[in-house]
């Protein structure tokens, strides 16, 4: 296992391992943090875990026992010297296997929170795809596609639930289409623009497990920069908590 960093998301105070030539955090984990709002107690899933970064930084914000979900060893290795590094093993467990498996590990309907940063591209979409396998699993759908990933989220989560995830918008028909068929309700979006001008190119998205219609609100929108290429001063609290 080779570690070349330690970051922290925002104020949280987590330190996460990191090796930068096989993954790392990006924006998209930041923003997902800072939108996940997890049940104070019980149970929360991060789901395609990675080096572990979302659920670990969670630790902030819930006394909840929190499960590590991710298929790919190297990444989870660094996930678990995190849980070490940071005395965290009595509140965050790692699972390293697939998450079709994860009913091996916890039981159905038992989950209050699940947050998850799935892959975004479709496999036939080769343009992304580098050397870097890690990568490649992390960003495509090559062990599990968004089916997958939602079918495990409907079984995971309580009744009444919610679940937080960030996308692509280019995909946004795809993900709430495939989340009805899960019995997953959109309750909240919101896009995230670079700049005002630019079209949005992350989606965050707050679902909830229900067989009833839910009432969806869309946010206003995250901008990143501002007209004068800084931070916007809500990116810089998001980003740097300050």
């Amino acid at each position: 296992m080779s570690i070349n960093s330690q970051d922290t998301i925002a104020n949280s105070g987590v330190k996460i391992n990191q090796d930068k030539e096989l993954y790392s955090f990006n924006l998209d984990t930041i923003l997902l943090y800072n939108f996940a709002n997890p049940a104070k107690k019980g149970k929360v899933v991060d789901l395609c875990a990675g080096n572990g970064a979302i659920g670990l930084s969670l630790t902030s914000k819930t006394s909840a026992k929190i499960y590590l979900v991710e298929i790919q060893k190297k990444l989870s290795d660094l996930a678990q010297q995190s849980i070490i590094d940071n005395h965290l093993s009595k509140q965050v467990t790692l699972i390293n296997d697939d998450l079709k498996n994860v009913q091996q590990y916890i039981a159905h309907d038992t989950v209050d929170t699940v947050v998850c940063n799935p892959p975004y591209f479709k496999v036939t979409d080769q343009t992304a795809i580098k050397d870097n396998s890690v990568l490649a699993i992390a960003r495509h759908e090559l062990k599990a596609n968004l089916k997958d990933i939602l079918s495990a989220i409907k079984v995971l989560l309580k009744e009444n639930s919610h679940a937080y995830l960030v996308y692509r918008p280019q995909r946004l028909s795809d993900l709430l289409v495939t989340m009805a068929e899960e019995k997953l309700q959109a309750k909240r979006l919101r896009f995230v623009r670079t700049t005002a001008n630019k079209d949005a190119n992350l989606v965050l998205v707050d679902a909830i497990k229900t067989v009833k219609t839910a009432s969806l609100r869309v946010e206003p929108d995250l901008v990143i920069y501002d007209e004068n290429h800084q931070l916007s001063k809500e990116a810089n609290l998001i980003i740097n908590g300050k």
